[in-house]
């Protein structure tokens, strides 16, 4: 049994301390003979436990979160999630610049720009897609939030809270399915956290770390339908980039944001012209992007003109 140390984890023992990554490889080996050493913490069992600075050299003092076995991992399986330092940093020769920290301004800015435009959208569904309207789950709760990032192990970005905290996804109904291009559902936050951990488990068994097939960082929101979630989007927490993944193993991050995402949708709903390819429509009173491809509805959809 061997504990794996994931990039971005190694990357933060760095920032910390010439030694902090040295005292994570040992509490590895430690955790190789007793993989129960620290405190279990949730409902997926993940585990914690404290590293104290004064033993090492050029090392703070750690909280180590990692996880061990099923449900997130294989049987027998060990994995550093992440590494918090809890007093302070060493000194080092070298001036680092700090690590950047959220702008609370910026964070309220981005909250907002995702709230504006999706108010814009669930507006429009309500005057003239009102069974697509009707499909969207109430808000989540900050409690709510709190647990699926829990269980994930990362923090979502604010555009992405911002917009569960408005709606936790959608109904399984044909008309969820109104986001462009083809037509995705936003995921429920339990889908998300299930095909988090099912990705995360596919990227141990057959990714590597050059060319990964699911990173740490990515985490879903939307998907082909609310049950068929072998397509879909996610979003960087790291970087809030927009990415898309697929069925063939194939991952592509676009150069697109969250909030850009909703603003296009929002600019194109009430302004159609602007439209480049898939294009809004209706059949019936859901949003259908289009033309459909299918042919039972493709004599059904409508162009929506304004």
């Amino acid at each position: 049994m061997t504990t794996v140390i994931p990039a971005h984890v190694r990357d933060r023992c760095i920032e910390l301390g010439h030694g902090a990554l040295y005292a994570v490889k040992v509490l590895g080996r430690q955790l190789q003979e007793d993989p129960q050493l620290g405190e279990p913490t949730g409902d997926l069992v993940l585990y914690t436990v404290t590293i104290d600075g004064e033993a090492f050299d050029d090392c703070p003092p750690l909280t180590v979160r990692y996880a061990y076995g099923p449900p997130l991992l294989d049987e027998g399986q060990l994995q550093i999630r992440d590494v918090t330092a809890t007093g302070p940093t060493p000194a080092t020769d070298t001036v680092s610049a700090p690590e950047p920290v959220p702008d609370p301004k910026l964070e309220r800015l981005a909250a907002r720009q995702v709230t504006e435009a999706w108010q814009r959208i669930t507006a429009w569904l309500e005057q003239n897609a009102p069974a697509s309207y009707a499909a969207l789950l109430p808000a989540a709760t900050e409690r709510d939030i709190a647990a699926l990032e829990h269980d994930m192990g990362v923090r979502a970005p604010v555009e992405l809270r911002a917009l569960w905290l408005l709606c936790a996804g959608s109904q399984d109904t044909t008309a969820a399915c109104f986001l462009p291009d083809g037509g995705w559902a936003l995921m429920p936050l339990e889908s998300a956290g299930r095909v988090y951990r099912w990705q995360s488990q596919w990227q141990r068994q057959n990714g590597d770390a050059e060319s990964p097939i699911w990173k740490p960082t990515w985490i879903p929101f939307c998907s082909w339908s609310v049950t068929d979630t072998s397509y879909g989007r996610f979003i960087d927490a790291e970087t809030g980039e927009v990415g898309r993944w697929d069925d063939m193993g194939v991952r592509t991050v676009e150069d697109v944001s969250l909030t850009m995402f909703l603003e296009d949708i929002a600019d194109t709903l009430e302004n159609p012209q602007l439209a480049t390819g898939y294009r809004p429509g209706l059949i019936g009173e859901r949003l259908v992007w289009g033309p459909p491809v299918a042919l039972d509805e493709a004599d059904l959809w409508r162009p929506w003109t304004g």
